[in-house]
């Protein structure tokens, strides 16, 4: 992740968006930061997971976005995801996601602390977001924050094949193995 240095206003952050649709940027408090591409397995399981909420979701009054959506917490705080859901009708025409019920961040060697620490709170402080999953693309490792109420929250960690992640605020139940199908994990080759 590469932070532009400046103090931006989000007006500027929108023009960047549409001057270079080709990259992604995140705005953090006037600061804009544009997101790098990752490896070939934070892509897979990207794709796994917004294809798994997708199919569970069809049809349903929720949608699923990959991290081409733009989600905004506040006037100076917008987070692209890996994968988000709103089940709220209004974002489906709006230019950015207001409303949010469920995040996911595909960690990797360099976002992870950015997605544990920065994120996670700024998630767990937005008052539509009701699961937060935390997913690392080098080996079977899901966080999942699940809202109980407006200060309090579970949290399960799931790193077997045969775990399941049940998203209760949609009604959804993730496989941990279907989440990581196809994708190479570095740090659970064979020695």
């Amino acid at each position: 992740m590469q932070v532009i240095p400046d103090n931006y206003t989000l007006d500027e952050y929108w023009r960047m968006l549409e001057t270079f649709p080709d990259h992604k940027y995140e705005y953090v408090h006037g600061d804009i930061r544009m997101m790098t591409g990752g490896t070939l397995a934070h892509a897979q399981i990207g794709q796994n997971i917004g294809a798994l909420l997708w199919f569970a979701l069809r049809g349903s009054d929720c949608r699923v976005y990959n991290s081409d959506a733009v989600v905004k917490l506040a006037n100076d705080l917008c987070y692209c995801p890996d994968a988000s859901i709103s089940c709220d009708p209004a974002d489906w025409t709006r230019k950015v996601m207001e409303s949010p019920t469920v995040v996911v961040e595909v960690m990797s060697q360099y976002t992870q602390k950015t997605d544990q620490t920065e994120k996670l709170e700024a998630y767990k402080f937005f008052p539509t977001i009701l699961e937060i999953l935390l997913v690392d693309f080098r080996r079977r490792y899901v966080e999942h924050y699940h809202r109980v109420n407006m200060h309090q929250w579970e949290n399960y960690v799931y790193v077997n094949d045969d775990d399941k992640v049940h998203l209760s605020s949609i009604d959804v139940v993730l496989a941990v193995s279907d989440i990581y199908l196809e994708a190479y994990l570095e740090l659970e080759e064979e020695p």
